[in-house]
């Protein structure tokens, strides 16, 4: 955890935003238990607040975009630089290249100041965190984090590690591919309409390519930032009520397989992730000596054993550790469908799905 406060305080985004978020938040009072469910006046504003910022996140791309093109096409002060290195001459964009890089640090800085715009008036929709609470300071900090876009690694503290089984080869394309995903996509779109127009495909046709794209990205990267800050808030509420179903006795009977289980988990979703952080945490409430560590890839058989009544309480677990954070992909599906046909196995896909849209629409966990 220190390590984590460290990277906070050398981070000024992090220092500004946690500031901001602070004093916009410090009005907010529960009296209550929070919870994790929405009325109809909530969800309409959460509804209108995602519609405005995808919005403004999709003009803020497009204008980057303009905005780096339009001076290279419409003037002279980006021209390409004729060089002539150890013999060999050609032409090189050095100037538009420079100031292209350059101008992705205002759109960044933008793009930061309307997520934690976003990540506020989600506090102020969900009514938390309230001043009131004992680790509100830590809790601002979380929300900040994901208004940032910051990695959550907080699984590290407890030895998990979402990367094992991968090579160095599909590790790193999975990294790049994360970052990377509009600009490459932009390259591919541009040698799509090349290949398509040929020479017809005038330079500045080519370029303006890249404005649905990175508007569409931005859009979605302020997506993924409601999201995270939605699950950051309703992740511990719902652990919370999701755990009071089982008691320690029954656990007991699955605690030499939680290991197992949390590493799969983390597999299954390949990324540092907070609300199955949280998770993680509620079930060392219940058993404060257990130790996580695992050093190898879970395939899902080693979950599960000869008796039934372990099994049911384990592939709850696992439901449960899958929607968690409010996501379901392919993968995890396709992975989930072979042993959701055994008797003992709680839901089917279909019902699933049921479960995570109405956890992630704000009306609860459906009991299962």
């Amino acid at each position: 955890m220190e390590e984590i406060q460290k990277k906070r305080n050398k981070s000024l985004a992090f220092r500004l935003g946690n500031t901001y978020l602070s004093k916009k938040t410090a009005a907010i009072r529960t009296t209550g238990r929070h919870g994790y469910t929405l009325n109809d006046s909530q969800k309409k504003q959460l509804k209108n607040l995602q519609l405005k910022i995808y919005l403004i996140a999709g003009v803020i791309g497009a204008c980057a975009v303009m905005i780096v093109i339009f001076p290279f096409h419409f003037t002279n002060l980006l021209d390409a630089q004729h060089l002539d290195v150890f013999g060999y001459q050609f032409d090189f964009e050095l100037y538009y290249t420079i100031y292209a890089v350059v101008m992705i640090f205002p759109e960044i800085w933008l793009l930061n100041m309307l997520n934690i715009y976003a990540v506020r008036r989600i506090c102020e929709i969900y009514r938390y965190p309230s001043a009131s609470q004992e680790d509100y300071k830590e809790q601002v900090a979380l929300l900040t984090e994901a208004g940032l876009e910051m990695p959550a690694k907080h699984m590290q503290l407890l030895e998990i590690d979402p990367y094992v089984g991968l090579t160095k080869f599909s590790y790193y394309a999975l990294l790049i591919g994360t970052k990377l995903k509009a600009t490459l996509s932009n390259v591919l779109m541009k040698f799509l309409v090349r290949r398509f127009l040929g020479r017809y495909a005038l330079r500045i046709v080519t370029d303006l390519i890249g404005v649905p794209i990175f508007a569409f990205w931005n859009a979605w990267s302020s997506r993924q930032v409601m999201k995270e800050a939605q699950m950051r808030i309703v992740a511990t509420a719902a652990t919370k009520d999701f755990m009071r179903e089982f008691s320690e006795e029954k656990l007991l009977t699955v605690k030499h397989n939680l290991n197992k289980l949390f590493h799969f988990v983390a597999q299954q979703k390949r990324q540092y992730n907070f609300a199955l952080y949280s998770f993680m945490k509620e079930m060392m409430v219940v058993f404060p000596d257990l130790s996580l560590k695992y050093d190898r890839e879970v395939k899902i058989d080693e979950l599960f054993g000869p008796n039934p009544e372990e099994n049911k309480v384990m592939a709850r677990l696992l439901v449960f550790g899958l929607i968690v954070d409010g996501t379901l992909s392919v993968k995890e599906r396709l992975t989930i469908r072979k042993i959701a046909k055994e008797p003992w196995f709680p839901v089917s896909i279909d019902e699933m799905e049921i479960i995570l849209k109405g956890y992630v629409n704000g009306e609860g966990l459906k009991r299962f």
